[in-house]
């Protein structure tokens, strides 16, 4: 909304005011009459600005020079104020002498910080509720202390002896109170007088840290009625009218406070109470943060028997964000949004500034073209703005959707650092019900971000090296982990960089340990499709539309069946194995997998991504190589949602986004979001997790499976893992590729039986001179375990020689040969 500012209202650097409104001319008048010029609006905003500066200095003048009297002197020696001198002459004299005589000498040191603090507010050091606040707390302090210090004297009047500490107004105030209502009711006035001042100013109450904190979490839940109350009657700002930008920084500053408040009665008792209840508190909170998870998960789609308390673990386990004061770098905004203007007024290109929205790393300025100015002009400027802001990069919106303005997103001076932990522990994450909530940053209001992968059903996330790609991959997980139990969830993960997923190899909640090899990741895809397909047939076998429903039916105790296996005579259908797990495929690098065996992995991922939804398997795809050649558009149309950091290009950027954007952030966790359902992107601040925090996770894990394996050995009892799998993923898919083949389990047994594709692997590996099982791959496009056994069956044909670790097997004869291992063509074609 426009701003209405009057002459003495706050001015801040990024708003133009109105001009008085004319008085509406008859019809035939000139509509552009009416419309303000800009020029016009600039000047007096600067005219503004240059009487507040003015106004400012002058007052802090003032309050040093009041200061200086207060302690210069000069009505000594009976000397009256017109004859005294000094360095501040008679005016100081008497001013000094007033002071004193009225207040006395304690309350006179608080009277040059009373100008001082309007002087601060005029030069936008401190805003304006804060300084309404402080001046309160000085006039209030200017009045207790005299009055305290009389009482302390006795509270005594004697005329031709005022106390030099108390002055007449604190002598006289302690004598009638004292008198009313005693000595020590007098004091007791002092103290709720003195309390109610800090409360009301500093937020603050002496008063209850001597009768305990029991009150304060005793009004919590009426607090917080109250507080939902607030928000729901609150209206939104989109529906608010024109009104001064402070007011509205004001009212979202008070959502912000109501919001902290809602959690700080927990921390201040644990640090009001006494040293031997903190740990109570402390576990209190625990089991508060656990008890939430729990109702979540059983209000959204998991298993609430299954999520107990000591199966989750704790946020104190994660290293809570610094704190940092909001007013840092804040002056600096005001003065970025006027330097804004300026730069597209040089660039011929007008508009009205009409708000700006803060997040943790970028300001967004909402500019409303002139008439007659394109909207392109805002976007073809992107370059020269970042170089006229002295900015790294700076981001056009051009139109921001919903509203009629331009977004011009400018890095703040000062960027904040969106902690994992605060995240975590926001209401909007413990409390929301999702199946799979993932807590990804704060967006450009700072409000946290919590989506959910269930609904997205997959994700794709692209990146450059040192953007922030991989810590966001490590708090999607860390999400998850903070959620689900691995009862009710399980990570398959492919890490061929061999480094960043290899310390989630502990947690429990992995189906198989990480996988580095290209050869088992295709192989990880293919049982991935393999159980997608018997989940699905399970289903069918019970009626259930998806993994919810079935996980439903088995916790209301359903009498449920296995699907029929026809090669199978006499069979116990009945299915016993408890609800069915979410299973997440984490992939950080799809670029590598790509490279090397592009034709095993594209097709189990278009068949992951179109159907696997239903039966509760989800895919998390990461790449620093967003090219065509890594995301097809086979991969790329079934992955709506996704999340692109800072790229090298804008192909990049159109690769990933379907548009530019991505090639102007910042890094360091600064990313454009795609949610489920929509196509404009969001900007996010990412959420930072160490790697110090992910170890200690991790460490956790470790600790309580050695707890509670050393509980069961003193009982003499074997411990066996909770989540131990009967069958092996790559064992399970070996089998079910020599089914394909035709070999059958014995295939290797028989050498006689050879593969269908024996005679063209042996052309290919003679071509080659070498033979390995990856040429025939990517040669014959088969898998692995058909090529292993036609490179087994070409050394015992004595086409290749023994193997020699990771180099090629030599060839031991040439084409003409082919016949006599072989036989003629047309019978082996025949056969």
């Amino acid at each position: 909304a426009r701003l209405a500012l009057g002459e003495d209202d706050e001015l801040p650097f990024d708003t133009v005011p109105r001009p008085p409104r004319k008085k509406r001319k008859s019809a035939g008048a000139s509509s552009t009459e009416s419309a303000p010029d800009p020029a016009d609006l600039q000047r007096s905003a600067r005219r503004t600005h240059l009487r507040r500066e003015v106004g400012g200095i002058a007052l802090l003048l003032a309050s040093v020079f009041v200061a200086g009297a207060l302690l210069a002197g000069g009505t000594e020696n009976g000397l009256s104020c017109a004859q005294a001198g000094g360095i501040f002459g008679p005016v100081g004299a008497c001013l000094r002498s007033s002071v004193l005589l009225s207040i006395g000498a304690l309350a006179a040191i608080i009277v040059p910080f009373i100008p001082a603090v309007h002087a601060l507010r005029l030069l936008g050091r401190i805003e304006e509720s804060s300084d309404k606040r402080w001046l309160f707390f000085t006039v209030g302090l200017a009045v207790i202390i005299p009055v305290s210090a009389a009482l302390a004297r006795g509270a005594t009047v004697d005329a031709s002896n005022i106390d030099p500490l108390a002055g007449l107004f604190g002598s006289f105030v302690a004598f009638y109170l004292a008198k009313v209502v005693g000595l020590g009711g007098a004091w007791v006035v002092i103290a709720i007088g003195l309390s109610g001042l800090m409360a009301g100013t500093l937020a603050w109450n002496p008063i209850r840290m001597l009768i305990g904190a029991r009150s304060s979490s005793a009004t919590l839940p009426q607090a917080t009625a109250a507080l939902t109350k607030a928000e729901a009657l609150e209206p939104a700002a989109a529906e608010m009218p024109a009104m001064d930008l402070t007011l509205m920084e004001i009212a979202a500053g008070s959502a912000t406070v109501a919001d902290e408040r809602d959690e700080e009665p927990v921390a201040e008792t644990a640090a009001e109470k006494p040293s031997r209840k903190k740990k109570q508190s402390k576990a209190e909170a625990r089991e508060g943060h656990a008890a939430g998870v729990v109702a979540a998960i059983s209000a959204s789609t998991g298993d609430p028997l299954d999520a107990q308390a000591e199966d989750l673990p704790s946020p104190e386990l994660l290293t809570p964000a610094p704190e940092r004061n909001p007013e840092v770098g804040k002056q600096h905004l005001d003065a970025m949004g006027l330097k804004l203007m300026e730069a597209l007024r040089t660039f011929k290109v007008d508009g009205v500034l009409s708000g700006r929205t803060s997040g943790p790393t970028v300001t967004q300025y909402e500019i409303e073209p002139s008439p007659g100015v394109k909207v392109r002009q805002f976007a073809n400027l992107a370059n020269d703005l970042a170089l006229a802001m002295r900015a790294p990069s700076i981001r056009v919106v051009a139109p921001i959707p919903g509203k009629g303005a331009v977004g011009v997103e400018v890095p703040n001076p000062v960027p904040e650092m969106v902690g994992f932990r605060d995240m975590i522990e926001s209401r909007d994450y413990q409390t929301t019900p999702r199946a799979l909530p993932i807590a990804l940053g704060k967006d450009l209001e700072g409000l946290p971000v919590i989506a959910d992968l269930a609904k997205m059903p997959h994700l794709l996330i692209a990146g450059a090296t040192g953007s922030g790609k991989s810590v966001c991959v490590n708090t999607i997980i860390t999400s998850l982990i903070y959620r689900h139990t691995p009862k009710t969830l399980r990570f398959l993960m492919v890490d061929p960089k061999m480094v960043e997923l290899s310390v989630y190899n502990v947690l429990p909640h992995q189906r198989h340990k990480v996988v580095t090899d290209n050869r088992d990741a295709a192989a990880l895809l293919k049982w991935a499709v393999l159980e997608m397909q018997e989940r699905y047939q399970l289903l069918a076998a019970n009626g259930a539309r998806n993994i919810q429903d079935f996980n439903q039916k088995v916790r209301d105790g359903h009498k449920l069946q296995k699907p029929k296996d026809p090669t199978v005579g006499f069979e116990n259908l009945e299915y016993t194995r408890g609800i069915l797990p979410y299973i997440v495929v984490v992939i950080d690098e799809l670029a590598d997998l790509m490279m090397t065996c592009a034709a095993e992995v594209e097709t189990p991922l278009a068949m992951l991504a179109q159907k696997a939804r239903a039966i509760g398997i989800h895919l998390i795809l990461a790449t620093q190589r967003p090219s065509v050649n890594v995301i097809t558009g086979l991969i790329k149309a079934n992955f709506p949602s996704r999340i692109a950091f800072r790229v090298a290009s804008q192909i990049d950027s159109r690769t990933i986004l379907d548009g530019m954007g991505a090639e102007s952030l910042l890094g360091n966790g600064d990313m454009l979001f795609i949610p489920p359902g929509k196509s404009e992107p969001s900007r996010l601040q990412g959420a930072f997790l160490s790697n110090d925090d992910t170890e200690r996770l991790m460490k956790w894990y470790v600790d309580r499976r050695e707890v509670r394996k050393a509980a069961m050995e003193a009982q003499g009892l074997i411990h066996i893992e909770e989540t131990k799998d009967d069958d092996d993923i790559i064992a399970k898919v070996r089998a079910a590729e020599a089914v394909e083949a035709g070999g059958g389990e014995n295939a290797e047994a028989d050498d006689s039986d050879r593969d269908k594709l024996f005679r063209e692997a042996a052309e290919v590996c003679i071509q080659n001179q070498g033979g390995s099982t990856s040429l025939l791959q990517r040669r014959l496009k088969v898998g692995y375990g058909r090529a292993a056994r036609i490179i087994d069956q070409l050394h015992l044909a004595g086409v290749l020689g023994p193997p020699d670790g990771s180099k090629p097997r030599d060839v031991l004869v040439g084409l003409e040969d082919m016949e006599r291992i072989c036989g003629d063509r047309t019978t082996t074609l025949a056969g």
